[in-house]
């Protein structure tokens, strides 16, 4: 009785177990992975093409993101309690909190893009700004940069001013922003005489596919690095807590790969024009 008992038993459970192999790994399989990211509205173009491809390549993962300033990102990391698994920051300062906290893992941080500063006017450019000398000039009063302290854009303008010995000269006249974007909407509004902002910044509103060019609202003077590599490094990193590492690493191999970076070389490339 007892052996018929455990013989009924070991059927039952064999029979579960096969069971749940046939039906219960098919629907885990069904189910898809999630990841996600945390990505500058800086760089979004290049990211949604990128996005396409790699959704296209890897059916079985869905792929959550946040987009806006990378300041605001990285501040709902920090002070908010967002755990997304990648986080893209577009400069030191906005991702160097992050690692220095322990919420980025410091091995993970990878380059993806590099950006530029350029030195811009309203549309009709009313004091004829020509280059980064000119703002020394007298009648130019009032010129709009990030502020360096959180924006990794205005940390480089000061140290580029400095390096060029215009600092000293043009530090009065300048109004320091909350973030890039509002020194934009300063140049836009007719409220500074000039301004420095990311070269992407002429197009972080615009999705993939889009022309690129200036505002119509915006004057590009000149780019700052012209000629010369940008020193400004947009990086990408793993969250401590990310729930999956292995596929958020695999996400860094692939906007890191040499198709990826193709995408981005052609975002990168795109003819700024004036009006």
């Amino acid at each position: 009785m007892v052996k018929r008992y455990l013989k009924n038993i070991s059927f039952y459970f064999v029979t579960v177990a096969f069971l749940f192999t046939i039906f219960g790994c098919n629907n885990m399989a069904a189910k898809k992975k999630e990841l996600a990211i945390f990505v500058p509205c800086s760089i979004f173009a290049s990211f949604c093409e990128i996005l396409d491809a790699y959704r296209q390549e890897h059916p079985n993962i869905k792929v959550n993101f946040d987009t806006g300033n990378s300041v605001v990102l990285m501040r709902k990391v920090l002070n908010k309690g967002a755990r997304p698994d990648v986080y893209m920051g577009t400069g030191p300062l906005e991702i160097k909190p992050l690692v220095d906290k322990g919420l980025v893992i410091s091995e993970t941080v990878t380059p993806v893009t590099f950006d530029s500063l350029i030195l811009v006017a309203p549309a009709s450019n009313p004091k004829s700004i020509k280059s980064i000398d000119d703002l020394a000039r007298e009648d130019v009063k009032t010129i709009a940069i990030p502020d360096p302290k959180v924006n990794s854009s205005g940390k480089f303008a000061v140290e580029y001013f400095t390096q060029r010995n215009l600092w000293d000269k043009i530090k009065d006249k300048v109004t320091f922003t909350e973030f890039g974007r509002n020194t934009r909407n300063y140049i836009i509004k007719n409220k500074v005489d000039a301004g420095i902002i990311y070269r992407s910044c002429l197009y972080e509103d615009l999705k993939a596919y889009d022309e690129v060019i200036a505002p119509k609202d915006i004057f590009v003077v000149e780019d700052l690095y012209a000629g010369t590599q940008p020193p400004i490094q947009s990086s990408i990193g793993i969250l401590s807590a990310a729930k999956n590492r292995e596929l958020a690493q695999g996400f860094i191999n692939y906007i890191t790969s040499e198709k990826a970076k193709a995408i981005i070389r052609k975002w990168e490339g795109k003819k700024i024009e004036s009006k």
